[in-house]
């Protein structure tokens, strides 16, 4: 990639260049993440203009939880999704003010349910009636009445479902069933999901719900788009949801909340166009002037929000030959940018300071002692790459340092750095072995614990 022949913002750089890069690469040990602070803003700015008013984003901090990004978001306005304690807790360090966050997700503790209510936080989103019931019980037990929206799994999907691509080996692709556009939502009511209350059920799981005391029904909340390029294929789904929402009021039962989930793409390659998110925002503008319902929505957005804004920088250690394929052996692996069936989104790369045509096809592996670590194949490098070249693997501030095999033969974990107006500054610090043994006891060998700590 030649950033040089790439748009830039007039206000501020919301792309970093070569030279940034690789002095980033230089002031901290491979391998690392890079973020760009800049392009973040830049992304939440083009939601916030071009989405109809009545929408409010959520950051998904399941994309990244670094304390900086989130801060980051926080500042700039936006609420927050989580789905664990740990996300509730990383959300309020970093600014988000309880009525802000939604807890998302399936398989919710009481231990949980609990916590988020005595935060105060606005809406919990339940995925069964016993969910609701134990919810209740706890409300009740606060003496509180908590506000809820309910998870649907609808009748229909389109082709962008990322249960369907991931049961085809292609969650994350671009190719939207062939290249073709604007396709109808397909008809897959055999496809199980263990997300939300099946929508054939739904209106009797409401009244469930709503026979609950301590619960306040609200809405809705359906997300089943992953990673969609094309607006239209997500505007389907989109207005598959107002549609089910408008036949639950039809039928009497008052709700004015929605949540979309997300499902907003980003291009993994320096071809493929970025989602039309203007068209988009005014297409969904005039489905709200036309419909006979008023909604508030809600959006939980991660990857469009940060996944451009990263890269993950890794060193050459290794280059071999077996059977006549060529490996590149990296510092790096699928200990930390592990993607599974997005793989073939870490072909977008650059090897810094070679920029010579890439017509080398090789294997980018990892240094885990498995053959699981397979970074991805068939990816084209210089035919000039050497031990010591640093590769930038692109896109990855969303789904990488959160999504990877950390743990896996104890290597450090990679240290994080963000860019902001022209500043680099190291958010944080490599890894150190001893993180490996934090809040492990050995009871069987007095003192081993202390002493393999200071030992090493």
């Amino acid at each position: 990639m030649n950033n040089s022949n790439l748009d830039r913002d007039k206000v501020v750089p919301i792309l970093l260049s070569e030279q940034e890069i690789k002095a980033a690469s230089e002031e901290c040990m491979t391998p690392l993440y890079l973020y760009n602070l800049n392009k973040i803003e830049h992304q939440y700015a083009k939601l916030r203009n071009y989405l109809p008013p009545n929408f409010k984003i959520l950051y998904t901090l399941k994309a990244n939880s670094n304390l900086t990004i989130c801060e980051k978001l926080a500042q700039l306005g936006c609420g927050a999704d989580i789905s664990s304690i740990g996300e509730l807790k990383a959300a309020l360090k970093t600014g988000f003010s309880a009525p802000q966050i939604v807890f998302t997700g399936p398989g919710k503790t009481n231990l949980e349910l609990a916590t988020a209510i005595e935060t105060g936080i606005s809406i919990i989103v339940v995925e069964s009636v016993n969910e609701a019931r134990r919810l209740n019980n706890l409300a009740e037990k606060y003496g509180k009445k908590q506000d809820v929206l309910i998870r649907i799994n609808p009748l229909y999907r389109t082709n962008q479902s990322c249960e369907i691509r991931e049961q085809a080996g292609s969650c994350g692709s671009n190719d939207t069933n062939g290249g073709e556009t604007g396709l109808k939502i397909q008809t897959i009511a055999s496809r199980a999901s263990k997300f939300g209350l099946d929508e054939e059920k739904a209106i009797e799981e409401i009244i469930a719900i709503e026979s609950l005391d301590n619960l306040n029904l609200k809405g809705i909340h359906i997300f089943t788009e992953s990673n969609v390029l094309d607006y239209k294929q997500l505007l389907a789904s989109w207005e598959n949801t107002i549609s089910i929402a408008n036949r639950i009021n039809d039928q009497g039962h008052h709700i004015s909340l929605l949540d979309f989930g997300g499902g907003v793409g980003i291009p993994y390659n320096s071809i493929d166009s970025e989602f039309d998110i203007e068209s988009f925002g005014k297409e969904l503008q005039r489905i709200f002037e036309n419909n006979p319902y008023t909604y508030h929505c809600i959006v939980e957005i991660g990857r469009y929000m940060v996944g451009e804004a990263g890269c993950y920088m890794t060193e050459v250690v290794d280059i071999k030959e077996s059977l006549g394929e060529k490996f590149i052996i990296l510092d790096g692996g699928v200990h930390q940018l592990l993607r599974l069936s997005m793989k073939p989104a870490s072909k977008y790369i650059e090897v810094l300071g070679k920029n010579g045509n890439y017509t080398q096809k090789v294997t980018l592996g990892g240094k885990l002692p498995t053959p699981l670590d397979i970074m991805v194949e068939d990816v084209m490098v210089p035919e000039n790459i050497e031990i010591g070249d640093r590769l930038v693997i692109y896109n990855c501030g969303a789904y990488g340092f959160n999504h990877s095999l950390t743990n896996f033969a104890l290597h450090n974990y990679p240290a994080e750095v963000a860019y902001s107006d022209g500043k680099m500054q190291l958010i944080r610090e490599t890894g150190k072995i001893e993180d490996f043994f934090l809040n492990q006891k050995l009871p069987f060998a007095k003192n081993l614990e202390k002493e393999l700590l200071t030992s090493i």
